[in-house]
This record gives structure tokens, sequence and C-alpha cells, in this order.
């Protein structure tokens, strides 16, 4: 059984892991920072298309968590969205 406190403390790894994932697709054009200063918003801290086609592709690698960028947008709009995505999947079976 787990407590709020591991509940969170998962969350938030799980943030910081995405962000990192970001970071990489990009090739390190949008840091860590970048997407801190902008709350998260993908599109405020600069990932272009390119960008967003990479996180797709390590997404589905990492999570084996597939987001359709036209069927499910609102997934791809943050780094918090991400991670809610995420999470639903992993409860479905997926994998971390």
């Amino acid at each position: 059984m787990s407590t709020a406190h591991e509940a969170a403390r998962t969350d938030t790894d799980l943030r910081a892991e995405i962000e990192l994932l970001v970071e990489t697709a990009t090739g390190r054009v949008v840091t860590v920072a970048d997407l801190r200063a902008a709350d998260g918003e993908l599109d405020r801290a600069g990932v272009n298309s390119i960008g967003y086609i990479n996180l797709m592709e390590v997404l589905e690698q990492r999570y084996d968590a597939v987001i359709d960028p036209e069927a499910d947008p609102e997934h791809l709009y943050s780094v918090d969205s991400i991670a809610r995505f995420v999470t639903a999947r992993l409860a479905r079976g997926g994998r971390a």
C-alpha cells in the first residue's frame, strides 16, 4: 500500500523524467529550465514540430505509450498532461 508521500514522489519522479525526455527529444534546444520557466507547456518552452515527433517516438519506446496528436492533442500540451497520459497507460498495463 502506498502513502500519499510515495505517490507524490512518484509523480515528481515521472515529471522529472519526462522533462529530461523532452530535452533529449529536442536535441537540448529546449532544456528542463526552459520547460520549468514555461510552466511545463511545450509550445511556450519552444518545442517545434520535429521535437514533438521525436518526443512521441521516445514516449512510445520508453513507456509503450502511443499518443495520436490528431486524436488526442491535449496529451502533448505539457509535461503534466504527458505525465497523466503515461500514468494512465501504466495503470492499464504499459511498461515503465
